[in-house]
C-alpha cells in the first residue's frame, strides 16, 4: 500500500484529508497540539525543522501533502529537506498554496494562467514556495491555489456561530468578492488529484465568485438567524477580487461546484 504522509494533519484541510486519503493509502500525519487518532500520528514540531529527516526517513513515505503553516524561514529550510528527500525516490510533493499569491492584483478574479502577483508578506512567501517546487521537483511538485476553506465544525463557522448566540456583529467586507471550498469537496477533489496522478497547478474554489457580505449574510440565515447585525467594512478599491476560480478542464464535471453548495454544506 502506497505510504502518503500529511504535513499539518490536525488542521481543518489536514483532518479532512487524511479521513479521504485513509480509504486507500497508508496515511501518516503530523500534528503539533491535537493528536489525529484516525491515522498513524507524529508529532512535530516547526521550530525544530531537523526533525522532519528522521521521519522521513522512518515513514518513506511516497507523496508528502503540506498543509502546515508557520515562522516562514522555517517553512523554507523545511520545503528544501522535503526537496532534498523527494527528488532520489521520485517522490511528489502537495502544496497548499493560497489565493493571496494574486493579492498584487485585486481587480479582477484570478485563473491559473494568470501570472503571480502579490504584495501581502504571506503572498509573497507563497509565491516564493511555489517557485521553489516548480525549480526543483518539476513535475512532482503539485500545487493547490486554495480559496477561503469552510466545514461544518471549522473555525470560520465557529466563530459566527458564537457571535450570533451573544447577539455580536459580524465582521464583512461590503466590496471583497472571493469564492470558496469546503474541507470535505477539497479533500475529494485531492484524492482525486493523486489518484490519477495528475500534474500542475490547480485551482480549487468554487466556479463563482460571491460578495463577501451576500456570503455571510446568507449563512447567517442558513443558520436560522433573519435579523444578524454586521459590522460593514470596505477593502481599497471599487471591487476587492480575492478569488482562484478554476479551469473548467481541470477536473471532473464532479467537482464543479457553487457557493450555494458551499453555504448548504456547512449549514445542512
Amino acid at each position: 500500500m502506497e505510504r502518503i504522509l500529511i504535513l499539518g494533519a490536525s488542521g481543518l484541510v489536514g483532518k479532512a484529508l487524511s479521513k479521504e486519503l485513509s480509504k486507500k493509502y497508508d496515511v501518516y500525519g503530523t500534528y503539533n497540539k491535537n493528536k489525529i487518532v484516525s491515522i498513524s500520528s507524529i508529532y512535530y514540531d516547526l521550530d525544530k525543522v531537523y526533525k522532519i529527516t528522521d521521519i522521513l526517513n522512518r515513514i518513506k513515505p511516497s507523496r508528502i501533502v503540506y498543509c502546515l503553516t508557520g515562522n516562514f524561514n522555517a517553512e523554507i529550510e523545511l520545503l528544501n529537506k522535503l526537496i532534498k528527500y523527494l527528488i532520489p525516490v521520485n517522490g511528489k510533493l502537495y502544496f497548499c498554496s493560497t489565493a493571496n499569491v494574486f493579492d498584487g492584483d485585486t481587480t479582477i478574479p484570478h485563473l491559473r494562467v494568470h501570472e503571480p502577483i502579490a504584495k501581502s508578506d504571506y503572498g509573497k512567501f507563497k509565491i516564493e514556495c511555489e517557485k521553489i517546487l516548480g525549480k526543483d521537483l518539476n513535475d512532482n511538485g503539485i500545487i493547490f491555489r486554495l480559496p477561503m476553506i469552510w466545514g461544518k465544525d471549522s473555525p470560520r463557522l465557529n466563530n459566527i456561530i458564537t457571535a450570533l448566540k451573544n447577539n455580536e456583529k459580524i465582521d464583512v467586507y461590503t466590496n471583497l468578492y472571493l469564492n470558496n471550498n469546503t474541507d470535505e469537496m477539497l479533500a475529494r477533489q485531492i484524492y482525486y488529484i493523486i489518484e490519477n496522478d495528475l500534474k500542475g497547478i490547480f485551482h480549487l474554489g468554487s466556479s463563482e465568485v460571491i460578495n463577501h457580505y451576500e456570503f455571510i449574510k446568507k449563512v447567517t440565515i442558513k443558520l436560522g438567524y433573519e435579523d444578524t447585525k454586521f459590522n460593514e467594512e470596505e477593502l481599497s478599491g471599487e471591487k476587492y477580487y480575492l478569488a482562484v476560480l478554476p479551469t473548467i478542464e481541470e477536473l471532473p464535471t464532479d467537482f464543479i461546484f457553487s457557493n450555494e453548495y458551499v453555504i448548504n454544506h456547512m449549514t445542512s
